[in-house]
């Protein structure tokens, strides 16, 4: 099954049909927190998690999990925008899910797909 890609979104995450009726049941305030801690937890520099990918998770996964950072930093962004990002960010992670730490896989299970 293809699927109907509708545009870019300001943020550079790309928005698909299916995605307008997934945002719409979608509880904001609470992906974005999902989206929220697992950008903490990767991209702070207390917990060292960064340092610990692989190079290949850091190429797939990292680069649109900082696009999401400034996003959600920015503020302002779409119920369709935050899906956008949070299936990107899972997609890009699903790879190397066997590489990265227990909470980190289980906040990117609570992502939808």
């Amino acid at each position: 099954m293809s699927r109907q890609h509708l545009r870019v979104n300001r943020f550079g995450f790309a928005e698909y049909e299916d995605m307008t009726e997934l945002s719409r049941g979608v509880d904001v305030p609470e992906l974005a927190g999902v989206l929220g801690a697992i950008v903490e937890l990767v991209l702070s520099e207390e917990s060292g998690l960064l340092d610990s990918l692989t190079d290949g998770a850091q190429a797939d996964f990292v680069v649109p999990l900082g696009m999401c950072a400034r996003m959600l930093s920015d503020g302002g962004y779409s119920a369709l925008e935050l899906v956008s990002a949070a299936g990107t960010v899972s997609y890009c992670a699903r790879p190397h899910l066997s590489g990265f730490p227990d909470d980190l896989v289980r906040l990117l299970h609570r992502l939808p797909r």
